[in-house]
């Protein structure tokens, strides 16, 4: 990451966040796994996934039909995301807004449990990038929409390339498939406030390791961080304490 880039005072025109384990403290899909009574089997695989041991398609296949998720059950889990969410996520949000940031959510967790927690957080569904499941007339679940670029592998680097055309962009995930898209975006913060991954910790130009979203507020707006105790960054910065 080029120092340069770090440090520009204009500031950012746009912010998107991931969902699970960055605006909210569970991954769903492991929550989902333990209502169904295969909590351990897929924890294992998002793990292997969230890590980069296991590309994303693979594990969205292995995990889907194991749980085999309602209609009822993602709307379920789209309260969890709400009662889990980071506690200072809508103020954060709302403020990027007032400042005239654009906000997205893009995601490989399911779109009617995110669109809930984005409605909770003041973000319109048309700025929600999300996986889009098939479902019977019951509201049985059918399987994935393949066609959705976040059933595949790149499909969340490509949202994101197309996203940051608008404007000069920070992307702020917890996860391998979040630093993948780094080189697309202006910056990436990976956000190590709920679950830190060695290979994002190590390799994000900017890591949080506190559970708040106070400091994408501060870069967004053109101020700086320093390296301490609860920020790493890879260049030097002022301190926006």
């Amino acid at each position: 990451m080029d120092k340069k880039r770090l440090t520009k005072k204009r500031g950012y025109d746009i912010v998107v966040f991931d969902c699970d384990s960055t605006l909210t403290k569970i991954e769903g899909v492991d929550w989902l796994a333990k209502l169904k009574g295969k909590g351990k089997e897929v924890e294992a695989l998002t793990a292997l996934a969230m890590n980069g041991h296991l590309l994303f398609h693979r594990a969205l296949q292995q995990r889907l039909k194991m749980i085999k998720p309602t209609k009822k059950e993602l709307r379920w889990l789209g309260e969890q995301y709400i009662e889990n969410r980071l506690p200072d996520a809508r103020e954060v949000i709302t403020c990027l807004q007032e400042a005239g940031k654009k906000v997205y959510i893009v995601t490989g967790g399911y779109r009617e449990a995110v669109e809930i927690l984005a409605e909770y957080l003041g973000i319109k569904k048309g700025n929600v990038f999300a996986l889009n499941l098939r479902f019977g007339k019951n509201e049985n679940y059918l399987g994935p929409d393949w066609e959705n670029p976040l059933s595949q592998h790149d499909g969340k680097r490509e949202i994101l390339r197309q996203i940051s055309q608008q404007g000069k962009t920070i992307f702020v995930g917890d996860g391998a498939t979040d630093l993948e898209a780094e080189n697309v975006v202006d910056l990436f913060v990976g956000f190590g406030g709920v679950a830190r991954r060695s290979i994002v910790r190590k390799n994000a130009p900017v890591f949080l390791l506190k559970p708040t979203l106070k400091p994408i507020l501060n870069l967004a707006l053109g101020q700086f961080i320093k390296r301490s105790k609860n920020v790493i960054t890879k260049a030097r910065a002022f301190d926006i304490s």
